[in-house]
């Protein structure tokens, strides 16, 4: 079985001599495996090689089947879309702008300067931020991971000097990356995949094949951009990776064996409920058809609902094939298990099946579901939307567009660079018992109030201005705030005092 681990004929395990300690003869004994491991693990590779080997062999087939899967296979497009919907989420990955200043020997928050940059990275997000002009940055970081999911990667050039703020983004086709570029230079670097590397194993120049207006590439026709221009992000999994590797590929191989046994279980229930009887030939009854079919040119193979076949005499024959098969769920199940577990999600979030699902397992199996995606959160954010932020700041300060009023910002452009980036977050499974928690965990200052703010991705800042904002126009227009228990009980304490 070919995978993205590949193939090669198993090391047979060393003969042994006369061991002289135990005065035996102790042929074929392993310290790690039985004596019989030829036998039972035959085909079990044993011998490995650099992952580039491998992707230089399979990559492109992965990258071909991904992007198949995503267009026909419905478990791959939800998984796509959870993917996008969870790293991404609908409002993308904020990022909160954290300039300081020195206020009488105490760093505080430069709150006009980080105001300025917010609305000014926000206009550029609305759509300045594409080269061709057709997504916000939210599109642009959804993409970005559905690249990642069915290439293994996402790919993005760096136009300066382009637009209102100076700075642009282009994406780019993974598989125009020329993955047969690979070759040893004279100056003592490489190109692996279509990546150069100079002597010491620095990325220098992508190398891309050129598309023609029919959507082919041409491989014959190829081009070079610096490394400085472009944005090249992948989770990186072995010692000396140089492109990605599709996040489906550990389940794709199961999810095609399912999907051609849904397709042999739904000819057969097809065939079955469409095909009432069969009417077959006596013994010596010769039998008039034509070769291949039937006098009116009815094929084996063409049927409609109701039909009965004519093959000879006039017995009849009913059909019943019993199928789907009483297993057919069970199989289809299990298997459904072991692509979400090779796919990192689980089977009730992949399939929406909720039967049999308590509220304890689900719950814990969503909770560890979000540690997952909050890690791919934090390599999408320092793979892609900080250097995004990083570089767009320092052409739109150079360019004067980021301004406090009319005046643009005038501090050296690395005092401004400070950021928080939020990745999405979740609501409570348990909103009272969740709730009663971070009131313990603040009580008991394990947790500030800004921290959980920020585990539920809001930002702490925004919300305390608007609730003083809140709080002002009440006052204002005369309403009185709704009392809680807790309130209630407070008031009459200092009451009492």
């Amino acid at each position: 079985m070919f995978g993205i681990f590949g193939k090669k004929e198993p090391e047979k395990a060393p003969k042994m001599g006369k061991n002289p300690h135990l005065g035996l003869k102790s042929e074929n004994r392993s310290g790690f495996f039985s004596n019989d491991a030829p036998r039972f693990f035959e085909g079990w590779e044993s011998h490995s090689s650099e992952i580039d080997w491998f992707l230089r062999q399979e990559l492109e087939s992965l990258m071909s089947r991904s992007r198949q899967a995503i267009r026909k296979t419905p478990y791959a497009k939800r998984y796509d879309s959870l993917m996008r919907s969870n790293i991404v989420g609908s409002r993308g990955v904020s990022v909160q702008a954290r300039t300081m200043f020195n206020a009488g020997g105490s760093p505080r928050l430069d709150e006009r300067a980080n105001t300025a940059i917010e609305l000014a990275f926000k206009d550029w997000g609305q759509g300045d931020c594409d080269y061709i002009g057709k997504c916000n940055f939210i599109d642009i970081q959804k993409k970005a991971i559905s690249s990642s999911v069915q290439d293994g990667c996402f790919l993005y050039r760096k136009h300066f000097g382009f637009g209102k703020y100076g700075f642009q983004l282009e994406e780019l086709d993974p598989y125009t990356l020329n993955i047969i570029k690979n070759e040893k230079l004279n100056n003592g670097g490489e190109i692996r995949l279509g990546i150069e590397f100079n002597a010491k194993g620095k990325v220098v120049r992508y190398w891309f094949k050129e598309s023609s207006y029919n959507g082919l590439n041409q491989e014959t026709r190829e081009y070079s951009v610096p490394a400085k221009y472009i944005i090249h992000g992948f989770v990186p999994e072995f010692v000396g990776q140089s492109r990605g590797i599709p996040w489906m590929h550990a389940g794709l191989e199961k999810a095609k064996h399912l999907e051609k046994y849904q397709e042999a279980a739904i000819v057969k229930a097809r065939s079955t409920a469409a095909t009432m009887a069969f009417i077959k030939s006596s013994p010596g009854e010769e039998y008039r058809g034509e070769e291949g079919g039937y006098e009116d040119g009815t094929t084996v193979d063409q049927f409609d609902a109701g039909t009965i076949k004519d093959i000879g005499d006039r017995d009849i024959v009913n059909a019943d094939f019993s199928y789907p098969h009483q297993m057919y769920e069970a199989f289809v199940k299990r298997h459904l298990h072991d692509i979400a577990a090779a796919w990192g999600v689980s089977y009730q979030s992949l399939t929406t099946d909720l039967e049999g699902t308590s509220f304890s397992s689900g719950r814990t199996g969503v909770l560890e579901e979000r540690e997952h995606y909050k890690d791919l959160q934090e390599w999408f954010i320092h793979s892609f939307v900080k250097p995004v932020y990083e570089d767009w700041l320092t052409m739109a300060y150079m360019k004067g567009e980021i301004k406090i009023g009319k005046v643009p910002l005038s501090r050296p452009v690395d005092q401004y660079l400070t950021a928080h980036y939020q990745g999405r977050r979740w609501s409570w499974v348990d909103p009272s018992k969740d709730l009663q928690a971070s009131q313990l965990s603040i009580q008991e200052n394990l947790k500030s109030r800004s921290q959980i703010m920020r585990e539920q991705g809001d930002d702490p800042d925004s919300t305390w201005r608007e609730i003083a904002r809140e709080k002002e126009l009440m006052k204002e227009l005369g309403i009185q705030p709704i009392m809680t228990g807790n309130n209630e009980a407070k008031d009459d304490e200092e009451k009492e005092d």
